[in-house]
């Protein structure tokens, strides 16, 4: 129990450092100088400059009503973290609203514009809740019309990214595709982390001898899959193991060592972890 809570803690710390990063990129980076990144908070950025209405009530105007719609598919955990965030970032919103921007330099604003908002929102995600509402609303497309979510996102930040042209200008436009690049990596990098791990799956005409050099030489925990050839039908044991980007080319080469022939198959895997016990408390909210 006391575990739970400390996580919790834990949890809405970062929920709450998530989201005032999103606001310091929002108010002091990107909105005085006329850049947006896409989604709602671009919407929210291209309304207070025409209509000098506050971030922060663009962004409540447009998320919460999302949350509404999706809170039936994404669960009430979601719901209540989202919501959290949100507020704690229209409060971050409000006390920044007057201060001065940090930089007018293109090229500060864009990089750490760009980071800020996406190292925010990733943090944000990664804990469980939501700061942009145009994600929640692919999900729900998707559920009802069968949509792709990428497919979505790309086109509706396509339209969002084409009307900032017409609001700031070209340049600023092309400005602002480099900050949604940005954004999109380092939410990316959030989600996936900076190591990232790689399953592999080995088939080896020595599999026993593969294995042991392995796990021998470096020390690699394997775990040998059942498998046989899909034209001989003979039996024919799969190795797989996890192992990081750093350490594949080592885990290749000694592999090939042993048998050239071998085949590998590396795939990028975005979370790894050990197993847990098994728990019959309710999730924290």
């Amino acid at each position: 129990m006391l575990n739970t809570w400390i996580q919790k803690c834990v949890d809405y710390f970062l929920l709450t450092f998530g989201a005032i990063l999103v606001a310091i990129g929002l108010e002091l980076i990107l909105a005085p100088n006329n850049l947006v990144d896409g989604g709602v908070t671009a919407i929210a950025i291209m309304c207070k400059a025409l209509w000098s209405v506050p971030i922060w009530v663009v962004l409540l105007g447009f998320n919460l009503p999302i949350v509404a719609l999706v809170a039936k598919h994404l669960g009430r955990r979601f719901v209540i973290r989202t919501l959290y965030s949100n507020v704690v970032a229209t409060l971050a919103l409000t006390y920044l609203q007057p201060k001065p921007a940090i930089t007018s330099s293109e090229l500060l604003i864009v990089l750490y514009g760009g980071l800020a908002l996406g190292l925010g929102v990733g943090i944000v995600v990664k804990n469980g809740g939501a700061i942009d509402g145009t994600e929640m609303i692919a999900v729900w497309v998707n559920k009802h019309f069968h949509i792709p979510i990428s497919t979505f996102l790309l086109g509706l930040n396509a339209v969002i990214l084409s009307g900032s042209a017409f609001v700031f200008g070209l340049e600023q436009a092309m400005l602002s595709i480099a900050v949604f690049f940005i954004v999109s990596k380092s939410i990316d990098m959030v989600l996936d982390g900076i190591n990232r791990m790689f399953a592999v799956m080995i088939i080896s005409e020595q599999p026993e001898l593969v294995g042991k050099v392995l796990m021998e030489e470096g020390s690699h925990r394997i775990t040998f899959i059942s498998a046989a050839g899909g034209y001989s039908g003979n039996p024919r044991p799969m190795i797989y193991c996890i192992t990081d980007r750093f350490v594949y080319p080592r885990l290749k080469e000694m592999v090939l060592r042993v048998d050239p022939t071998a085949i590998l198959e590396a795939s990028l895997v975005t979370e790894t972890e050990g197993l847990r016990a098994r728990s019959t408390a309710k999730p924290s909210l």
